[in-house]
C-alpha cells in the first residue's frame, strides 16, 4: 500500500463530510433528524481520521531516514500554523463582538493544543480532537520501530497491544479513574495494524470499504442513540476499518478518485473553518433567505479552505521539512566535530 491512495483520500473525504453534516444536523434551525444521534456522526468522522492518520503517518515514517525528530517537526508545522490562525481570529472576533475573549489560560491551552490536559474548553468545538491526535504523534515513531523489529509477527504484536489498551481503559473505568487521556488508544492502533498488513492480498472490491463506512454512518449514531456505549463501539468500528483498508483494491473511477483527492487536500481547512462559518451563515445572519445563507456557507467554507491550504498549511509543511533537514544537517555536523 502506498500513499497517495484513492481509497485513503475518499475515506478521509467522507470523514470530514460526516463532521460537517453532523454540525448541520445538530442545528435545529436547519434539520430535525428525529431519533438519530447526529453528534455521533461527527465523532465517526473523527474516528476515521484517527485510523487514516496513523496509517498514513506510519507509511510516511517508512519513507524517512530519521524516524523521530524530523517526523515530529514536520507534523508540528503541519498542524499548528492553521490551528493558531483560527484560534487567534476567533478569539479576536469574540473579543470585538462581546467585549470579552477567552481567558489567557484557555487561549494558551488552545494555542498549544493541550485542552485535554488542562481541562479547558476548546475555542471552537472541532478543536477537541487535535490534542489527542498530536499527542499520538509522540508514540508513532516508537510503534514504527517496534513493528519493524517485530518482523512477520508485527500484526500479532499490535493486535495484542490493542487488547491491552482496551483492557486498560476498561480497568480505569471500572476503578472510577479518569480514562479520558487513553480512551482513544484503541482507535489509533488499528491504523498501525493496517500498516502492518499493508502487504495483504487485496481480495475485496473498494465498494466493500465504502459500504462499511456508509453502514457505520447509519448504525453508529443509531445504536448510540439507543443507549449503546459509544466508546466501546468506536473501538470495534476502528478495528474493523483497520483490518479492511489493506484488503481492498484501489478505486478505479477517475472521477471518484479526483473528487476524493481534492476534498482530502483541503480537509484540514474544512474541518477547522466550517463550524464558525455555519454559525455566521445561519445564526449571525439570521433572517436572510435560506438560499443566501447556504450560498454564503458553501462559498466561504470552500474559499477559506482553499486559501488556508495554499497560504498557511502548505507553506507550513514545506517550512517544517526545511527546518527538519537543516537541524538534521546541524546534528550531523555537531556529531562529526565532537
Amino acid at each position: 500500500m502506498n500513499y497517495p491512495s484513492a481509497n485513503l483520500d475518499v475515506i478521509r473525504s467522507l470523514a470530514v463530510s460526516f463532521v460537517v453534516i453532523s454540525h448541520l444536523l445538530l442545528d435545529k434551525s436547519l434539520v430535525r433528524p428525529g431519533g438519530y444521534d447526529t453528534q455521533t456522526l461527527g465523532t465517526l468522522g473523527v474516528l476515521i481520521f484517527f485510523v487514516h492518520t496513523c496509517l498514513v503517518l506510519m507509511l510516511s515514517l517508512e519513507r524517512q531516514v530519521n524516524t523521530t525528530f524530523s517526523f515530529l517537526v514536520v507534523r508540528a508545522f503541519r498542524i499548528y500554523p492553521l490551528s493558531i490562525v483560527v484560534i487567534v481570529l476567533l478569539s479576536l472576533i469574540q473579543l470585538m463582538d462581546s467585549g470579552t475573549g477567552p481567558g489567557l489560560f484557555t487561549f494558551l491551552s488552545n494555542i498549544f493544543l493541550i485542552q485535554n490536559l488542562t481541562g479547558t474548553p476548546s475555542i471552537t468545538p472541532v478543536l477537541w480532537s487535535l490534542p489527542f491526535e498530536f499527542q499520538m504523534y509522540f508514540f508513532l515513531p516508537l510503534l514504527y520501530i517496534w513493528t519493524r523489529h517485530s518482523g512477520k509477527h508485527a500484526s500479532s504484536c499490535v493486535a495484542v497491544l490493542w487488547c491491552i489498551c482496551v483492557a486498560l481503559v476498561i480497568a480505569f473505568w471500572r476503578l472510577g479513574l479518569d480514562y479520558n487521556l487513553i480512551r482513544f488508544f484503541p482507535c489509533f492502533l488499528p491504523g498501525v495494524l493496517a500498516f502492518c498488513q499493508r502487504g495483504s492480498p487485496r481480495k475485496y472490491s473498494p465498494g466493500v470499504l465504502l459500504a462499511y463506512v456508509g453502514t457505520m454512518a447509519i448504525m453508529y449514531p443509531s445504536l448510540v442513540g439507543r443507549g449503546v456505549n459509544a466508546t466501546f463501539l468506536s473501538w470495534l468500528i476502528c478495528l474493523g476499518l483497520g483490518l479492511l483498508i489493506p484488503r481492498c483494491r484501489e478505486i478505479r473511477s477517475d472521477l471518484v478518485a479526483s473528487v476524493g483527492s481534492v476534498i482530502a487536500r483541503y480537509s484540514y481547512g474544512i474541518y477547522l473553518v466550517h463550524d464558525p462559518i455555519r454559525y455566521f451563515s445561519f445564526h449571525y445572519l439570521k433572517g436572510i433567505p435560506a438560499f443566501a445563507a447556504w450560498s454564503i456557507f458553501v462559498g466561504a467554507v470552500c474559499g477559506l479552505s482553499y486559501l488556508a491550504y495554499h497560504f498557511i498549511e502548505k507553506p507550513g509543511i514545506e517550512l517544517g521539512r526545511t527546518v527538519a533537514k537543516r537541524m538534521k544537517v546541524y546534528r550531523l555536523q555537531a556529531g562529526q566535530n565532537s
